[in-house]
């Protein structure tokens, strides 16, 4: 028994001893030691206005299977794109939400969230299975995995590079949770299910990892990603909450409850304890006010609730609150309704005293203290503009006969002390109250101060006078010389300052001052581009009506009001807007998108505030507002700047054809003949919208189109036959021709041109036969040097390869269509037959197949006219001149003619006549060379003249031979008139 006993007290022992090390193991191994982590200024509910939206531009949203979406607003999912796999081949066609068809609506789309920077740095890593009431706290971790566990994660921020929680856990939320997450996989487990949504708030970034909530898990959270890997919900999933994504996909029975209950949840309280003067007389009822404030700092007229008013006195019957004509004792604490966010009670001293005020509503307390005095220095609370001077109206008030009065015994040039109070902020920014009087001088207790103060908030101007004591100052004594105070004559001013107005300016490197005429360039239309808004002092000359004009730089180094920035701030939302357009004059408008509007306490670096996600549509200058309507009940002189110069994002073509020549058949042009191409270019901004003020750039500050050509049937790397194309006949100046965002080429001739022969005789085109070529055309910038300075804009979808020699490979925009080019010729076939009948000379068409000549059988357009022919008699028997084309007008019929006859020109009963000719058909401008030809018309066809004679391309021509059946005068042939002696 002893050694039993023995043991247990050693046992116990040890155990007293160890228990704080298994305390302290256990608490290490429960929460993070970065547990202070606080981020502020990101809520997915200041974002989200439906259940399910994606993240501009582009989000699409990928259903399939058997998913059922409840709670959304008209069935309305906010996506750029949805893909809808409901089996019927229709991609619109689905029953998805509800039973009924989804609605994508790309307008319920939602700008970034603007995410605190990523740090796990010195985080830590938590593994926990089959863990029971397992606590983790806010923090930085690497790792977490879990499985079979009940888990609790405490209300703050956690940073986590990957989360994982496997088969039947329970993760309970306790408070505000938000998750700051790159991996996460939730399968088989209840999360937040006995929470609400709202209380749960998950953050994905971009990265390369995925996240997935699958294999039976119920959920109910607020997830926002940014992943362009699709956030899924797969595998027989329950979901409650909402989701903002870049990309999501549900797959395979995915139940989907939207709740979006941020509009009814509320949020954490702000209120204001008023007044903010220190100082009332003993006679005085003071109402204190209790304002509620909405986000924005107003008051929140939708608030209805109770505030808890008390005070630091402990002693009955020294002062009393008033409420509903009830008179209660300041030792009780006593409840107050607010309505329509405003609470107010009286309150009361009978004595000499100083009173603390503190009000709570839910677990947020604020607090005032009140001095009671029987003097005191007033003048009524002022609302000023920080810089500027203004004259106040100063009294020394005093209690009489219970009343309120002035006392006019107070007189004479008084020696004042004066003490700037910070009350929001409560912190001193870049100066005090400067009271800029040398002499202050009161007559019958009244007197005049001017005074400045540099900076914003809220602020008391304490006044004291120090030599009016007990003592030696007529005013500390009453009407019965009892003594009425204690210390000195003291009493304060409330002051309301604002700032003058808001300086825009650029972010480093960056200039505003680009028009469509000159400066430089700050960035394409609907990219983001960053305003720094700098709150101002007001100084002397500045105006103080109307918007400000800020376009001069000069502003941008203007003395600040830095207590604007300070945390406990008075909360105002500044808000960008476009007040008009600069250049072009009367351009169009455009619209401003992004976070255009933003509190002072957001995105700032304590000396402006930094707008980093604005968009303009359009192109050229614009003048932009700064605009804060509600500063302490104060409108901020609004601002106004010109902007520039914004450049179009892109050229796109927007329509294109190229149409060839011949369309008869397989559509194909000849070599030098003229086909045409239609074309629409548009400048565009980021998100394919057309910016309309672009045709106003002046011509240098516009890009300059190039046209080129590549052969698609090319086998080797050098395509490029640009050279080759004849644009002589297109508009001059075509490639600045913009009217508003659209570029034009209507109908466009061009031609692709034969290939010339080295000729010494440059009055003669010789030519050489080659092709055939799939000639593709293209469009593309010419480079220039000051992009970097000016801003350049280029074609989207180069898709087309060119490749000269000896020089880098270049891409251009392609045209639809093609130019079928070919080599070709027409041609005379020699004709022959006896002396006095008609000749048939067969006529065709020809082009170079890349081996020979073939006839052309896609041609039943070339067109000839014999009377427009050219003669050359060779051989006669005797003088005779009469042979000739018959009068023949046709075209070719698959690239061939039997129309075309020659007339001997022998008259009835004629003698029998030898002859020979060759003839020309006119189809080239100039007639064929040393045949004294005089036939000036021809059917202008100079793209089916070839080399015949070696003498340079010419007209068509063929030899007719009549008599060349004669044979034997001895052997009479048919239709030979009679005999011919020879």
């Amino acid at each position: 028994m002893r050694n039993n006993s023995c043991l247990k007290v050693v046992l116990l022992w040890l155990w007293l001893w160890l228990m704080p090390w298994i305390v302290q193991a256990m608490t290490i191994e429960s929460f993070n030691i970065n547990s202070d982590l606080k981020v502020t200024g990101v809520d997915i509910c200041d974002t989200l206005s439906l259940p399910l939206q994606g993240i501009e531009y582009d989000s699409v949203i990928t259903i399939s299977n058997n998913v059922n979406i409840q709670g959304l607003n008209d069935n309305i999912l906010g996506f750029s794109k949805g893909v809808f796999n409901s089996g019927s081949g229709d991609p619109e066609e689905n029953s998805y939400c509800n039973g009924n068809r989804c609605v994508i609506n790309p307008d319920k789309q939602v700008n970034k969230i603007n995410l605190p920077v990523f740090d796990t740095v010195g985080g830590s890593v938590i593994s926990s299975w089959g863990d029971k009431n397992k606590k983790i706290f806010p923090g930085k971790y690497t790792d977490i995995n879990i499985g079979k566990s009940d888990i609790i994660f405490y209300g703050g921020d956690y940073f986590i590079d990957k989360l994982s929680v496997h088969t039947r856990s329970e993760i309970t939320i306790e408070g505000n949770v938000r998750f700051f997450i790159k991996e996460m996989s939730i399968g088989g487990s209840n999360v937040n299910m006995s929470g609400k949504s709202s209380d749960f708030q998950v953050f994905i970034y971009d990265s390369n990892t995925m996240a997935i909530v699958s294999n039976n898990a119920k959920i109910k959270a607020y997830i926002y990603s940014e992943s362009e890997r699709p956030l899924q919900l797969t595998n027989t999933v329950e979901f409650y909450g909402s989701i903002i994504a870049r990309e999501l996909e549900f797959n395979a029975t995915v139940s989907y409850v939207g709740e979006n209950s941020c509009e009814i949840e509320a949020k954490p309280i702000d209120f204001e304890l008023l007044p903010n003067d220190t100082t009332f007389l003993t006679c005085e009822m003071v109402p204190i006010v209790i304002n509620v404030l909405d986000d924005n700092g107003n008051l929140n007229i939708n608030y209805n609730g109770e505030v808890s008013l008390r005070t630091d006195i402990a002693q009955s019957n020294v002062a009393f609150w008033m409420v509903n004509d009830n008179r209660v004792d300041v030792t009780k604490e006593i409840k107050v309704n607010i309505k329509k966010g405003q609470g107010s009670a009286v309150l009361k001293s009978n004595i000499i005293a100083d009173v603390k005020v503190f009000a709570q509503i839910k677990d947020i307390v604020k607090s005032n203290r009140y001095k009671f005095v029987p003097y005191k220095f007033y003048a009524e609370s002022q609302r000023i503009i920080a810089g500027k001077p203004k004259n106040i109206d100063v009294s020394v008030l005093s209690c009489n006969n219970n009343l309120v009065d002035v006392e006019t015994s107070y007189s004479g040039v008084r020696n004042l002390n004066f003490k700037t109070e910070y009350i929001s902020p409560s912190t001193k920014g870049n100066g005090i109250i400067n009271v800029r009087n040398k002499n202050i001088k009161f007559e019958s207790g009244k007197t005049s101060l001017n005074i400045m103060y540099p900076d914003s908030g809220i602020v008391n101007l304490i006044i004291t006078d120090p030599s009016c004591t007990n003592d030696n100052c007529t005013v500390n004594k009453t009407k019965n010389n009892k003594r009425a105070i204690d210390g000195e004559l003291t009493g304060s001013v409330s002051i309301f300052s604002r700032p003058w107005t808001f300086a825009m300016c650029p972010q480093g490197s960056d200039r505003f001052t680009g028009t469509t005429n000159s400066g430089n360039g700050l960035v394409a239309a609907g990219d983001t581009f960053v305003m720094r808004a700098k709150p101002l002092q007001w100084m002397a000359g500045d105006k103080v009506n109307n918007s400000i004009d800020v376009s001069d730089d000069k502003y941008c180094q203007r003395p600040i009001t830095p207590n604007f920035f300070a945390q406990d701030a008075p909360v105002t939302t500044v808000t960008a807007s476009v007040a008009g357009i600069d250049t072009p004059k009367k351009g169009h408008q455009g619209k401003l998108t992004g976070k255009v509007a933003q509190s002072n306490t957001e995105l700032h670096d304590n000396t402006a505030m930094i707008f980093n996600d604005l968009r303009w549509s359009e192109v050229g200058s614009v003048k932009l507002a700064m605009i804060a309507d509600s500063y302490l009940g104060m409108t901020i002189n609004s601002s106004q700047r010109a902007i520039g110069r914004f450049y179009p994002k892109q050229f796109v073509i927007k329509d294109s054809a190229i149409i060839n020549a011949h369309t008869e058949s397989s559509p194909f042009t000849y070599m030098d003949q003229t086909f045409k191409a239609n074309v629409i270019v548009e400048a565009q901004n980021a998100v394919g919208e057309p910016t309309r003020n672009y045709g106003a750039f002046a011509p240098r500050l516009k890009e300059r189109l190039l046209l080129t050509a590549v052969d698609l049937n090319s086998n080797t790397r050098l395509n490029d036959v640009s050279t080759r194309i004849d644009q002589s006949n297109l508009v001059v100046g075509w490639q600045h021709d913009w009217q508003q965002a659209q570029l034009t080429i209507n109908d466009g001739a061009l031609t692709f041109k034969r290939l010339p022969k080295n000729n010494n005789n440059s009055a003669v085109t010789i030519t050489t036969a080659d092709g055939p070529f799939k000639v593709g055309l293209g469009l593309s910038v010419l480079p220039r040097s000051e992009c970097l300075v000016s801003g350049c804009t280029d074609f989207a979808n180069k898709t087309q390869t060119l490749q000269r020699y000896n020089q880098s490979q270049v891409l251009t925009a392609p045209l639809n269509g093609w130019v079928d080019s070919r080599y070709g010729r027409m041609v005379l076939d020699d004709a022959s037959g006896v002396f006095d009948q008609p000749l048939t000379m067969p006529l065709k068409v020809e082009y170079w197949n890349g081996d020979q000549f073939t006839i052309n059988t896609d041609d039943s357009r070339s067109h000839f006219n014999s009377q427009w022919s050219c003669k050359q008699i060779i051989y006669t028997s005797k003088p005779h001149a009469k042979a000739s084309l018959s009068a023949t007008t046709n075209n070719v019929l698959q690239g061939k003619n039997y129309s075309l006859q020659v007339l001997p020109g022998v008259d009835e009963n004629e003698s029998y006549i030898k002859q020979q000719l060759r003839f020309w058909l006119r189809i080239a401008a100039h007639p064929a060379s040393n045949i004294g030809c005089t036939e000036n018309e021809n059917v202008n066809q100079p793209w089916l003249t070839f080399n015949w004679r070696g003498i340079g391309d010419e007209d068509p021509s063929g030899l007719v031979t009549f008599g060349n059946y004669r044979g034997n005068d001895r052997i009479i042939y048919r239709s030979e008139n009679a005999s011919i002696n020879p």
